[in-house]
């Protein structure tokens, strides 16, 4: 907004710089421009290879244009990752201990000092700090929603100096302390978690197993957990199902319980009475408002033992006690640690991290979508979902093509409005592809895989690359109405808006090589943006000057042999 008050506000103005009046009749004459002698060159070479190109469109654009759009679009497919936030610039990540089930707080405390003292040797270039947490494994950036709670848990986590100020990674430096880590002994895992880039979006690898029965949720969880070992570049295979602290289950016979004229029911609440206790009656004083309830249960030091079970007496409908032993016995089994649920139903959550150098999360959960897709055929009932990073990047990656697809749109219908043609505006967006030419093959050489601001930088890409093309596409358009034949247009459009096309370009490139680069210090997340948009304009520049020509005299070679008219018509 601000941009187009200065163009049709105050640049008008500027104009008195380059104008001067003869007093002598009164006109004004624009000063004489020569430009140099290098530039005169350069217009040379570009109107050479210009008019070769226009002699040979068809060969131009179907033997060399569209061969390496294609080319680059595989390229895009099969060689070009997408990492939905790379972990460039990443300044933490944690050490997550867990010991034998039932260790206390104070032992667990013991344990995890030397884990400690490995931490604080690392050189000071590369840590500036560690925090250590006892019960509890979770990611600190906010709710998560596979935490873990637990005395026997721990974890460390390893606050790095900045990402300019070192020449190791934050995974380099984790595996350096992973070495080191396999002789501490007395725990019964502990690895390093890699934190993700960007905002918390949860594990990169987030299976969940939707069903009723756990055996039958665990027996398939095994199955994605084996197939997760077996890939390379994956780490911390890890499930939500875990067994916590002992418990007791009264198992009652029913045979038995019918006999003794007893229900589940009456089983069941006598049990609690018997440990949570049960109001007997109720004792209301003189003055008071409210009524005092009496509750009958087990002494204290009688809860605690599991002979208070054989105390246990269960009236019956004619109202005889019977022991709980002669209907029920107790049995002493490991207890599922949390039962979480989703939809309704039971859940179990097989999460894992990956290395980006060496597989992404998209292409881990592909191959578990491809080799697990008949899993509910298997087992009725039971379904599975892909959550966590997978679930974020399909649906910000979705948003990203809605909002694609409306610039495009916009763009297409303010071409159509400008032009007054249908044809003509697709002349102008081919500069898009051209664009995204740049972009895929920036980033493959780079060695970096698109990520979500990159994608970012693409939709912006589509309002800017479109500027060039519309300049020359306008200019010819001009010319031609002036009466001039198409070929002299084309080349006159091209000789004359070659030097704005290219400060366009420059000048916008320029602006932004210091983000791309890092040049004085810069922010990984917006790194892939710059980038995406300086390699973008730069090819969509390159083509445009000599494709666009091209396209346009082809496309109006078509209106011509079909419709038995020009694009344009002359004055």
């Amino acid at each position: 907004g601000a941009s187009l008050f200065e163009a049709f506000i105050i640049l008008p103005s500027h104009l008195s710089d380059f104008v001067r009046r003869d007093h002598a009749n009164g006109e004004k004459n624009l000063k004489s421009y020569q430009p140099k002698q290098w530039y005169t060159k350069f217009v040379g070479v570009y109107t050479k290879f210009l008019k070769w190109a226009l002699r040979h469109r068809k060969v131009f654009v179907f033997g060399i244009l569209i061969p390496l759009l294609i080319s680059t679009m595989l390229l895009w497919k099969f060689k070009v990752k997408f990492v939905f936030f790379p972990s460039e610039g990443i300044e933490q990540f944690y050490i997550r201990a867990e010991a034998e089930k039932g260790t206390t707080l104070e032992n667990l405390d013991k344990l995890i000092v030397p884990v400690e003292n490995i931490v604080a040797k690392l050189p000071s270039q590369y840590m500036e700090s560690f925090r250590t947490y006892l019960g509890s494994i979770e990611d600190e950036r906010g709710f998560d929603a596979q935490a873990k709670r637990g005395t026997h848990l721990g974890q460390i986590t390893v606050f790095l100096t900045p990402f300019q100020s070192r020449d190791k990674s934050s995974r380099e430096i984790g595996d350096m302390l992973k070495k080191q880590l396999k002789d501490v002994k007395g725990f019964k895992r502990l690895n390093i978690s890699q934190r993700q880039g960007g905002p918390s979006v949860g594990k990169a690898i987030s299976v969940a197993i939707k069903g009723e029965e756990f055996s039958v949720l665990e027996e398939i969880s095994k199955k994605f957990m084996d197939r997760l070992e077996t890939i390379e570049g994956v780490s911390d295979v890890d499930s939500s199902y875990e067994f916590g602290k002992k418990q007791l289950k009264v198992v009652v016979d029913d045979q038995k319980a019918r006999l003794y004229f007893l229900t589940f029911d009456q089983i069941a609440k006598s049990v609690r009475r018997a440990f949570k206790g049960g109001v007997a009656t109720t004792i209301k004083p003189l003055q008071a408002e409210e009524e005092i309830n009496v509750v009958v249960r087990f002494k204290s030091s009688k809860r605690n033992q599991l002979e208070a079970f054989e105390k246990i007496l269960i009236p019956n409908k004619f109202g005889k006690l019977i022991n709980l032993s002669s209907v029920a016995e107790v049995v002493e089994e490991d207890g599922v640690y949390t039962i979480n649920h989703k939809d309704g139903k039971r859940v179990i959550h097989v999460t894992a991290s990956v290395d980006d150098e060496n597989i992404t999360s998209l292409e881990v959960n592909q191959i578990l979508s491809d080799e697990f897709s008949n899993v509910t055929d298997d087992y009725l009932g039971y379904s599975v979902s892909f959550g966590g990073e997978f679930e974020n990047q399909m649906e910000s990656r979705n948003n990203l093509m809605i909002s694609f697809t409306i610039a495009l749109c916009i763009i297409f219908i303010i071409l159509t409005t400008m032009f007054k043609s249908l044809i003509q505006p697709f002349i102008v967006m081919l500069a898009i592809p051209f664009g995204l030419i740049g972009v895929i093959l920036a980033f493959y050489l780079h060695g970096k895989p698109l990520s979500f601001f990159a994608l970012m930088g693409i939709v912006g890409l589509t309002g800017i690359v479109v500027n060039d093309s519309i300049v020359l596409v306008d200019f010819i358009n001009r010319l031609r109405k002036q009466g001039k034949d198409r070929y002299h247009s084309i080349v006159e459009a091209g000789q004359v808006r070659l030097r704005p096309v290219i400060m366009t370009s420059v000048t916008t490139i320029v602006g932004l090589v210091a983000v791309a680069y890092g040049i004085g210090g810069g922010d990984p997340f917006l790194k892939p943006l710059a980038l995406a948009i300086i390699w973008g304009i730069l090819f969509s520049t390159v083509l445009i000057l000599i494709t666009i020509p091209c396209i346009y005299a082809l496309t109006d070679d078509f209106t011509e042999h079909v419709f038995h008219r020009h694009m344009v018509k002359q004055d």
